[in-house]
């Protein structure tokens, strides 16, 4: 399907392009972020977003080699997740109710995170008949979530940072903890740098839930699709030996 890459790579760069950027533009309030590994924290965040396009482009799981089911599947349960995912990032910023609970907060999230990736696998197996589509929606599943959440958080960030709330959000995710044992000496580096790490290790995790669960999740719709029904005239046949 050669149409549907020509359609989704360049859109996928524009975003890839803009979401850089936009990681990039805390240089403009916190340029000493470059130092103490920050290039490289940066140049992570770059190379997660070239992942993406490039699984798009190329190789096995490309938008060009899927069945459009597993595509559509996994780019709206993708969606659905990152926007709740970045809803709850802001609202840790404007509730203290939210912040108070972060450690519940932290495992719905995950627990939310999984179950997309199964509910991708499962939805495009069952409805397309085939395991490999079902694998397929669970990675897109990842690579969008990934891409709505991140920007989300980025501009999250960007907005409260000079507010009243960052403290109490920093204060429940153990960010002044974390500051104290890296050695540096400007909260806003680490905090910066924090956020190019997880631009970074996020796509990864996700990418791994995707391997691990979505790929179950398939296998299972599978084996129940093959499991043997009951053999037609059996029920009958034990009323009649009655």
């Amino acid at each position: 399907m050669p149409g549907t890459t020509i359609r989704i790579v360049p859109l996928a760069v524009l975003v890839v392009v803009a979401e850089i950027l936009l990681a990039a533009f805390g240089l403009v309030h916190t340029p000493e972020a470059l130092g103490h590994g920050g290039v490289l924290a940066l140049a992570a965040v770059a190379v997660a977003q070239a992942l993406c396009v490039l699984m798009i482009w190329r190789g096995p799981l490309s938008a060009g080699r899927v069945p459009p089911l597993a595509l559509r599947t996994g780019a709206v349960t993708g969606a659905v997740t990152g926007v709740l995912y970045g809803v709850v990032g802001l609202s840790e910023y404007l509730s203290s109710a939210v912040t108070d609970a972060s450690t519940t907060v932290g495992w719905v999230i995950v627990i939310g995170i999984v179950a997309s990736a199964v509910v991708a696998a499962a939805v495009a197996t069952a409805r397309s008949r085939s395991m490999r589509a079902g694998v397929a929606a669970a990675f897109y599943n990842a690579i969008v979530e990934y891409l709505v959440w991140y920007p989300f958080v980025l501009v999250c960030y960007y907005l409260f940072r000079t507010s009243t709330a960052i403290d109490r959000v920093w204060r429940a995710e153990g960010i002044y903890d974390d500051f104290a044992r890296s050695g540096l000496e400007d909260i806003r580096v680490f905090v910066l740098q924090d956020f190019w790490g997880a631009g970074f290790f996020h796509l990864i995790a996700g990418l791994v839930i995707a391997a691990v669960f979505g790929t179950a999740a398939a296998w299972a719709v599978r084996g129940l699709r093959r499991a043997p029904g009951p053999v037609p005239g059996s029920a009958k046949a034990r009323l009649r030996l009655r």
